[in-house]
């Protein structure tokens, strides 16, 4: 009897009530299909032994052939490094506030279509997987005022929705005025690009023009890596980039620069320590950072047809 593994994150942003119904939900599904499950816990007490990562793997070496997680892009950043290396595929039910790998996999957003449909004839689909200095992400990596901004929205979350824009929109300008330059120098394709810039963006796989109100990639196994960022100017001149950002015609900006390439190196005069958020998870890195694509590297469930694509 083969067997599914549900990691389960019970502080994803849908509740612990709806959590523990879509669990039951989605372990019905699976027994009515015949297979054997085991449930993990996301973020268990690290000093707890065994952990949820080697509760996973011991799983993993007794006949598992699909891993479901319901949580956002950071369980399943966690939980994809547990799997890469092997054919298993990873399962999303997403319940994070952007959820932008089920978007980009055509995954229904609404967790309980996304349970019917990835256990009604999912297809397996393998996706490239990013890593700066051997950590993963399978979304983007940012550096500069993009990490500030997005732990400022973690800060507000769970106030009330106007009390939270105000506060965000407040920090945000502060933000905007204060945050510095960072002077760097990129080594892509075997020349070197300085910049000053205050955000810069790598994503697995190029994103399109349009980004309402999330950047959208079309492919997911181009072995390519993104590069993305704001050349230094004046702070007048941000309104203008937002608009084009939303209009989808921000590549002909001259203030923004962009790349393409399987692998860059990121450098500073000299070696520190950046903050680095891959997938929503903060890190500190030491510079150089390296950035690659690991081709293919994990499997995915997904409903899309495709046909190199492969039917469970």
């Amino acid at each position: 009897m083969s067997q599914a593994v549900i990691v389960v994150n019970p502080q994803a942003g849908a509740g612990a009530a709806r959590v523990s119904a879509l669990s039951e939900q989605l372990s019905g599904r699976l027994v009515a299909q015949g297979m054997s499950l085991k449930k993990i816990a996301f973020g268990d007490d690290e000093r707890a032994l065994p952990s949820w990562q080697q509760r996973l793997q011991a799983a993993l070496e007794i006949e598992t052939t699909q891993v479901f997680v319901l949580g956002g892009d950071g369980t399943l950043l966690a939980v994809a490094s547990q799997l890469l290396g092997r054919e298993v595929p990873l399962g999303i039910i997403p319940l994070g506030t952007a959820n932008l790998l089920a978007r980009d996999l055509d995954i229904p957003l609404r967790p309980e279509t996304a349970v019917e449909v990835l256990t009604d004839r999912p297809i397996v689909k393998a996706i490239d997987v990013g890593s700066v200095n051997g950590q993963l992400f399978l979304c983007a990596s940012m550096i500069g005022l993009t990490t500030a901004l997005a732990r400022t929205r973690e800060a507000v979350r769970g106030r009330g929705p106007f009390q939270a824009v105000v506060r965000f929109i407040r920090k945000a300008l502060l933000l905007l005025w204060r945050y510095p330059y960072h002077r760097l120098r990129i080594q892509i394709h075997g020349e070197h690009l300085r910049v000053e810039t205050r955000a810069l963006v790598i994503t697995n796989n190029p994103i399109g023009s349009a980004v309402r109100p999330y950047p959208h990639r079309k492919r997911l196994d181009s072995g390519l890596l993104g590069l993305y960022g704001v050349h230094q100017g004046p702070l007048w001149e941000l309104p203008r980039l937002a608009l084009r950002l939303l209009h989808g015609d921000w590549a002909q900006d001259p203030r923004i620069f962009q790349q393409q390439a399987r692998r860059l190196r990121i450098e500073t005069r000299q070696e520190r320590e950046l903050v680095i958020m891959n997938d929503g998870e903060r890190l500190r890195l030491k510079t150089p950072l390296q950035y690659e694509i690991r081709p293919l590297a994990l499997q995915v469930l997904t409903s899309n047809d495709d046909r190199s694509a492969q039917s469970v």
